[in-house]
């Protein structure tokens, strides 16, 4: 299961923007990840600090990769001036979540891949 947690923040002018997201449930084996902005916020893995260093990965048991560079494709071009900060996690059953870090605040873009039925 996916969850967001979202705030208003005195930039958005007291609109709410996503501030957190969090992953859990069978599809990680009972692992969770949750991911926040650059500034107040951390990347989790079960509760720990993970990928702590720029650029760095992490394979969570064969239930998911995760990847933290500055590649991916912006979901607001409007941060295009920006230095990117990405979190890549792909799911063992081949969903994909790229988390967009900025300093107050996160854009997520969730891929789904479903089997074609014969």
């Amino acid at each position: 299961s996916i969850q967001a947690l979202c705030l208003a923040t005195p930039f958005t002018e007291g609109l709410a923007a996503t501030h957190e997201i969090a992953i859990g449930g069978s599809d990680l084996k009972g692992h969770t990840i949750r991911v926040g902005p650059m500034e107040g916020g951390q990347i989790l893995i079960d509760g720990q600090p993970a990928l702590t260093s720029f650029p760095s990965s992490q394979d969570i048991d064969g239930a998911a990769y995760l990847s933290y560079n500055s590649a991916g494709n912006l979901v607001d071009k409007a941060q295009g001036d920006l230095e990117k900060h990405v979190v890549h996690i792909n799911l063992e059953n081949g969903h994909s979540i790229q988390v967009m870090r900025w300093a107050n605040h996160i854009n997520v873009r969730i891929s789904t891949h479903f089997a074609q039925k014969l």
